[in-house]
């Protein structure tokens, strides 16, 4: 329950922030919503699988959407 508290309020918080999907969040590996990924170097990438970030580091994190 923890879990989906966090995630409800990171999906509160970048609500404004984005747009489109666009609602995104920090994800794990492996979850069916990813839709991207932020690489090592900053960047954005929209591959969620692999060679994601590939010339940019690799991934930092996967990137999920609220809807």
């Amino acid at each position: 329950m923890k879990k989906a508290s966090h995630i409800l309020l990171v999906c509160l918080i970048t609500l404004s922030l984005t747009s489109a999907c666009g609602k995104k969040y920090e994800c794990p590996m492996g979850d069916p919503d990813i839709v991207g990924a932020r690489c090592i170097d900053g960047t954005t990438s929209d591959a969620a699988g692999s060679g994601a970030c590939s010339s940019h580091g690799g991934v930092d994190y996967w990137l999920c959407c609220c809807e």
